[in-house]
């Protein structure tokens, strides 16, 4: 069960924003499970702003209880950086310079994975523009969690949601494949894969090092999409593997 008491401000105001657009109850409990969002027909809606695959277990039993379960999740594609003093007067206020892409979210698909291609489950990506506000220490400060590797002087105090500007929703096997760039030939290597996704039209705004961090995720592609029997290994060019799509 969710403890609403703690509760983050950008995943309370999505669940809201969803809740009213599909005429939507809150916090439902099915299957001894809470569930965010049931909708007027029934389905179910899930928020998730973190690592997906911790919703594996819930998801498995709610479609198994024969439940259409959509999980939806924020992609950071613009983020406002405020900083604020203890006294919380403003600082300084900033767009970040990272941006993320959707090959951000493999990384929290790698225990969820069984699930995605189920008839009854859709993952709905949105890419959201989010206010990060962030307190100002005296002295560099370790987070809470032990997170950091590094110490830095500021600690989170959360995320606003400023705006959705896209939403994707990935539910058959064409819908993961078309994350393959068609750039692509027909075998290709993991070295081929991250100049594709390197190279692809992402549009002016996208910076080389974003473009860098998205292509560094083309391995992990590799990962789950062998796994999911949407490509399978097919030799060797000298020695790196070669891929394909499945038949």
């Amino acid at each position: 069960m969710i403890n609403t008491y703690n509760e983050s401000d950008l995943h309370r105001t999505l669940k809201n924003i969803y809740a009213l657009e599909h005429n939507g109850k809150t916090e439902v409990p099915i299957e001894n499970w809470i569930c965010d969002i049931v909708t007027e027909s029934g389905d179910i809606i899930e928020i998730q702003t973190s690592n997906i695959s911790k919703l594996t277990e819930k998801t498995r039993a709610l479609l198994a209880a024969g439940k259409k379960v959509t999980i939806a999740h924020p992609l950071i594609a613009e983020k406002i950086i405020e900083t604020y003093n203890s006294d919380g007067t403003l600082l300084s206020r900033r767009k970040s310079p990272k941006s993320q892409t959707i090959y951000a979210v493999l990384r929290n698909l790698t225990g969820i994975y069984p699930l995605l291609l189920e008839k009854d489950f859709t993952l709905e990506i949105l890419y959201v523009t989010v206010t990060e506000q962030r307190r100002k220490t005296a002295l560099p400060t370790q987070l809470t969690n032990k997170s950091r590797h590094f110490l830095k002087d500021w600690v989170p105090q959360g995320k606003k949601l400023e705006k959705i500007t896209k939403k994707e929703r990935y539910k058959t096997k064409a819908d993961y494949i078309a994350l393959i760039p068609e750039t692509l030939p027909d075998t290709f290597t993991i070295p081929d894969l991250q100049k594709a996704i390197f190279a692809k039209a992402w549009g002016q705004d996208l910076s080389i090092s974003n473009r860098r961090q998205a292509a560094s995720q083309a391995r992990l592609l590799i990962w789950l999409f062998t796994r999911m029997n949407l490509i399978e290994e097919c030799g060797k060019r000298s020695r790196s593997k070669l891929y394909r799509l499945t038949h």
